[in-house]
Parts: C-alpha cells; structure tokens; sequence
C-alpha cells in the first residue's frame, strides 16, 4: 500500500487540490503504515529481550556453577567449614 509522502497532503491540501474524501483515504493508509511499523517495533524488541534473557540465564547457570566449584575447592583446602566466606546470591527467577 503506498501513498504519498504526508508534506505532499498538507501541501495539497492547503492548495485546495485534495478532497476530503482523498484526504481521509491517505490518512487511513498513513495510520495503517504507522500500525505495521509499530508491530514490527514491538517484534524487533520482543525478539531483542528474549536474546538478552537467554544471556542472563546462560551467565547464571555459570555463575552458579563456578560458584559451588569454588565453595568445594575452598572447603578442600580448609579442614573447618569456613564460617567467613561471603554467602553469594544469585539471580532468583
């Protein structure tokens, strides 16, 4: 669906060489561009949060499991539980 540029309307309009009815045809086909380019807005974002989401929970699984590698390291080498070492909280989900 192609219409004209909307400074062309104005122009036309202001000229008196566009009728109402022509007017209200272009302004449809206007709102209709502007809703498709806002659907494919929203997809590129959805798609954008559902990469970065899939990142964050990657890192996660890594952070975990170097984080319960480190604990068994660290109780390897340390004959008592070690009551100092900093409790680390991951991300809840």
């Amino acid at each position: 669906m192609g219409t004209y540029d909307h400074q062309k309307i104005l122009t036309d309009w202001s000229n008196g060489t566009l009728t109402a009815d022509m007017a209200i045809g272009h302004s449809l086909q206007h709102i209709a561009q502007l809703y498709e380019l806002l659907a494919q807005a929203r997809k590129s974002t959805s798609d954008k949060v559902n990469h970065l989401e899939n990142k964050v929970n990657a890192l996660q699984v890594q952070l975990d499991r170097l984080t319960k590698g480190l604990r068994v390291e660290l109780e390897k080498k340390s004959p008592t539980p070690n009551v100092n070492l900093p409790e680390v909280n991951t991300l809840v989900k």
